[in-house]
């Protein structure tokens, strides 16, 4: 079928519009009233896209929030949601309160995921247009991101699609041996890279364990004129690609020396206590939760049969539908038969082969994982706790194989296979969709909170929480450890005052890890403010009467 270039600029737009009403349908249809995410995690990222609107205003350091003063480069605690701060702050200074404009960066982001994922399809996968539209539709609707989108740094999968094609760029110019186009797009992919170390370390270092299997595996398929070809660039291209080394090395030095010294200082994530739990089971691989629309009641029948102590919200709730994993084992059948004539055949067999290897290593067998000898052995992988989010990270590669697999289907004589092709996509989008959404953040409540702030004292120099809320929106605990400081977070960037409270993936030495009405909780504050030489000016913030107190540790 061939399309005309403004039909084909309509279908994208009404399937990239299409597909960002659905993803976002609960927001939309209550006026952005309960947004994703809850007033803990949630809170945290937004204080941490509000710093980001401080930085490009001039108004911070970039490695230096305005929570657990004074500490030094205390960005490097969490992750940096730089790409999540870009459009935020355009968002903040259109007028947008802090809730509303961190959804926006969301369905933002879900969007350049959307052009992403097709621009990927057509130029990695060298798919028909229609078919690219079909894999960008149900990337950007995929059901895992959706029901555990309450941790909104698993949002950074949408820029994985870009580095896909900026990889694949710099891949081909190589074997071409074009020095300039080596240049371009590797600098785009060593930049792109870049900004997603410092926005989400799980997706950015998912790429790159993803890579450091697909390299070899490629080589492999590639047969004696592949890698004939790879010889030739190398020698051909070293002076591009010694300026490509360099240029990673400089734009990630920011990087390295926000969070190195904190691996350091927090020694990351142990195995057995933290990483281990959050290996996948093979039933996992299908857990869509148990309210997916197509296949909720097999979830359901599956865990009460195998496991019925799981629990209906859990971390390995990252599965796919049954019709996509049917057709990623179609594609993987199809691409294991000879491909004669076709130049793409050794890279779709190596991203395959990828996906499979790494795929098997997230595996938990009783009480035995090969995870473990990631954990010990690849750098970074102690600091990626939940490994079920590798699940996340494979709907790009398991969507596009899938997709391509029904585009040879398609292409079949047979009219059966035909009608499959018609009829699947149908199904393939409704398999998506679920009917839970964690939407836990109440917009016009927090944004009423903050509005009842009033000015600190003038002799205030930085604050800490002397009580905190005590109602519960949506169940959350208020005698806990977040409630406090959370908000604290982001009250701290919104005013520009520095709070010494603050929580996060790792916290700072001698942190206070206590919490309002406890009676040792003023003196874990006092501790702190000791040890990190917190001075006059300390004041206190009732965060129930909504009041401040002068000099409260005296």
């Amino acid at each position: 079928m061939t399309l005309s270039p403004p039909l084909r600029a309509a279908l994208f737009l009404a399937a990239l519009s299409a597909s960002l009403a659905v993803f976002f349908r609960g927001q939309i249809g209550d006026g952005f009233t309960l947004l994703l995410g809850d007033r803990h995690d949630g809170v945290i990222a937004l204080a941490i896209m509000e710093h980001w609107a401080n930085v490009f205003a001039g108004r911070a350091a970039w490695d230096q929030t305005f929570y657990f003063h004074p500490v030094p480069a205390t960005l490097g605690y969490n992750d940096g949601y730089l790409g999540f701060g870009i459009p935020y702050a355009l968002f903040r200074a259109g007028g947008a309160d802090p809730f509303l404009a961190g959804e926006l960066a969301n369905v933002a982001l879900r969007g350049l995921g959307f052009a992403g994922f097709f621009w990927m399809m057509r130029r990695v996968f060298g798919v028909a247009f229609l078919w690219a539209l079909l894999g960008a539709v149900l990337f950007t609707l995929a059901n895992n991101l959706a029901i555990r989108g309450s941790h909104v740094q698993l949002f950074s999968v949408n820029l994985v699609p870009v580095l896909a094609v900026l990889a694949h760029g710099a891949g081909a110019a190589l074997l071409e041996g074009r020095r300039a186009a080596l240049l371009g797009w590797g600098a785009g992919a060593v930049l792109w890279l870049a900004l997603m170390l410092m926005t989400g370390f799980y997706m950015a270092w998912y790429s790159v364990f993803l890579g450091l299997v697909l390299l070899p595996a490629w080589l492999g398929f590639a047969g004696r004129e592949g890698r004939a070809a790879l010889a030739a660039g190398l020698r051909r291209c070293l002076a591009p690609l010694a300026g490509l080394a360099a240029l990673a090395v400089a734009v990630n030095l920011p990087f390295l020396r926000l969070y190195l010294p904190k691996a350091r200082e927090t020694g990351m994530h142990d195995y057995a206590g933290m990483v281990a739990q959050y290996t996948l089971s093979p039933l996992d691989l299908i857990h869509v939760g148990e309210r997916n629309w197509l296949w909720g009641w097999l979830v359901r029948a599956l865990n009460q049969a195998f496991r019925p102590e799981m629990p209906f919200w859990t971390e390995q709730m990252t599965g796919f539908p049954v019709l996509l994993l049917l057709l990623f084992a179609g594609a993987l059948v199809w691409l294991a038969r000879p491909r004669p004539g076709e130049p793409r055949a050794a890279l779709w067999r190596a991203v395959a082969v990828a996906v499979l290897l790494t795929w098997a290593l997230t595996m938990r067998f009783g009480e035995v994982s090969p995870w473990w000898w990631v954990y010990q052995g690849v750098p970074g992988a102690k600091a990626a706790r939940v490994v079920a989010r590798y699940q996340i990270f494979l709907a790009v590669p398991v969507t596009a194989l899938a997709v391509l697999g029904l585009a040879a289907l398609a292409g079949q004589r047979a009219r059966l296979a035909r009608a499959l092709a018609a009829l699947l996509p149908l199904l393939l989008v409704a398999e998506q969709v679920n009917a839970y959404a964690p939407r836990f953040l109440d917009r016009p409540l927090e944004a009423g909170r903050l509005a009842r702030l009033p000015a600190p004292p003038a002799e205030c120099r930085a604050f800490f929480v002397t009580a905190a809320r005590a109602e519960s929106r949506f169940g959350e605990k208020v005698e806990d450890i977040y409630n406090h400081n959370t908000e604290a977070m982001l009250v701290a960037e919104l005013l520009r005052l520095p709070t010494v409270n603050g929580i996060s993936t790792f916290n700072p030495p001698h942190w206070p890890g206590s919490f309002p009405p406890r009676a040792e909780y003023l003196e874990a504050v006092r501790r702190y403010a000791d040890a990190w030489r917190v001075g006059e000016g300390l004041c206190g913030l009732d965060l129930q009467s909504f009041t401040w107190s002068v000099a409260p540790l005296r």
